[in-house]
Order: C-alpha cells, then sequence, then structure tokens
C-alpha cells in the first residue's frame, strides 16, 4: 500500500512538473568590475585595482512550475585587474586583461505577479581562462642608471633608473597557470513578461572564485581569487507552446 501511495505521489508531481515545463533561449549582455582577492601585506607601497569588463552569454532556462527552473548561461566574460606602486614607486604598474569561456548553472526562483516577477539565482559555474594581455611599466634592471649630481634625490624611482613600457599577449605557463576556474554565484534580479513570448529581465549578479588562479609550483605560495560583480539586462524567448 505504501509504494502504491508513493508510486502515485511521484506520479502527480512528475505530471506536474511536465504540465508546466517550459523551454526558453535568449541573449544577454552587461558590465562587470572584477577584483583579486590575495594578501599583499608583505609588499610595501603595492596594491591590486579592479578593472572594468564587459560579458555576453545566451542564457537557456527549463522552467519546472511557476517558480522554479533550471538556468545555464554560457558565456564570454573579462575579468582584469592592476597592479599599481606608490609613494617612491610612483608610476611602476602592470595590468592583466583576462578573457574568461564560463557556464554558470544555478537553480532560478521566481515571484510576483503575472507580468513583473522578482528573481533568485543560486549556483556555481566553471570557466575556462582563454587569453590575457598584459601592459605596464618596470623598471629595467638591465639599463644604465641615469648620472645624477652628487647628493642629488630622485622623487620616485622612475626618476633615477629607466624604466620601459609592454603591451602584449601573455603566453600561458602550463607548470604555473590553472587555467580552470570554478566557483559559486548568487543573483538577483527582475523580469517583466512583454508578450506570451518574449521576457525582459536585468540583474545584479556576484561570481566568487574558489580556485587560485596558480598551481602549486612553489613554497609559501599566496593565492589568487577572482570576485566579479555583473550588471546585465537581456532578453528570453520561450519556445514550444
Amino acid at each position: 500500500m505504501k509504494k502504491k501511495c508513493l508510486l502515485l505521489g511521484l506520479g502527480v508531481i512528475a505530471g506536474t512538473l511536465t504540465s508546466h515545463a517550459q523551454f526558453s533561449i535568449g541573449l544577454e549582455g552587461g558590465y562587470n568590475k572584477n577584483h583579486i582577492i590575495t594578501n599583499i601585506g608583505f609588499r610595501a607601497f603595492t596594491k591590486y585595482e579592479p578593472l572594468d569588463g564587459f560579458n555576453i552569454g545566451i542564457p537557456v532556462k527549463y522552467d519546472l512550475n511557476n517558480w522554479f527552473a533550471i538556468q545555464a548561461d554560457p558565456q564570454y566574460i573579462q575579468k582584469s585587474y592592476k597592479i599599481v606602486r606608490s609613494s617612491y614607486f610612483e608610476g611602476i604598474n602592470h595590468t592583466n586583461k583576462n578573457s574568461y569561456i564560463q557556464l554558470p548553472l544555478m537553480a532560478h526562483f521566481t515571484f510576483g505577479s503575472q507580468k513583473l516577477k522578482g528573481f533568485l539565482n543560486l549556483g556555481g559555474y566553471a570557466g575556462y581562462w582563454s587569453s590575457s594581455r598584459i601592459k605596464g611599466t618596470q623598471i629595467d634592471t638591465f639599463a644604465k642608471v641615469y648620472e645624477l649630481p652628487d647628493g642629488a634625490q630622485t622623487p620616485s624611482i622612475l626618476d633615477g633608473e629607466p624604466g620601459y613600457s609592454y603591451n602584449e599577449k601573455f603566453i600561458f605557463d602550463s607548470r604555473r597557470d590553472r587555467r580552470i576556474e570554478l566557483g559559486v554565484l548568487a543573483g538577483t534580479g527582475v523580469s517583466y513578461q512583454l508578450k506570451p513570448r518574449y521576457e525582459l529581465f536585468a540583474e545584479g549578479r556576484y561570481y566568487r572564485g574558489l580556485t587560485d588562479q596558480q598551481k602549486n609550483y612553489m613554497l609559501n605560495q599566496i593565492p589568487r581569487y577572482n570576485d566579479t560583480y555583473v550588471i546585465q539586462v537581456g532578453c528570453m524567448y520561450r519556445l514550444g507552446k
């Protein structure tokens, strides 16, 4: 008897889910700001600064009922940052413009009226560090130091020693760079049912990397994690009936 009741219950749940199931696909794009979470306490007059970027994706959503769906957003996203020196080292800097191919997978909860709804996304993601470009200014340790009068003092290191600027493609090192990134995400936003098949949405989302950008290649290594805030808008199109 218990077995029959259990099967009946599962059948009712399955029927309810399939009767509401809808598949949607869309396009999204937005602006983001990426921070690096690390420890630079041992480096004086040095700090990491966040940089702007953009992202674009093709969200796909499978609605199981009126309030719950499964969503995946295959996307391209930039996660960049900058290292700057201050005080005597003013002028020395290094910028990483990083590009990732990323697949977020999340549970999508909705609430509200038929037309205007709020939603909450919770899940995780896997990303691939596809390319990077570096640029900046550093001290040229092989160049001849400027000749200054005896007793002269320079306000910054670049006034006393020659520097050089660079802007080039970053070459990955498989022994050092971890190109697969795993993390978690949370997002919230609003959607508006424009027409029976079209839905507009706006969302704020947060990505937190859980894997170090570096492999374990040296002693006393300090990990670095991406921390990304996204604002994006998009449109979904419902397929089927």
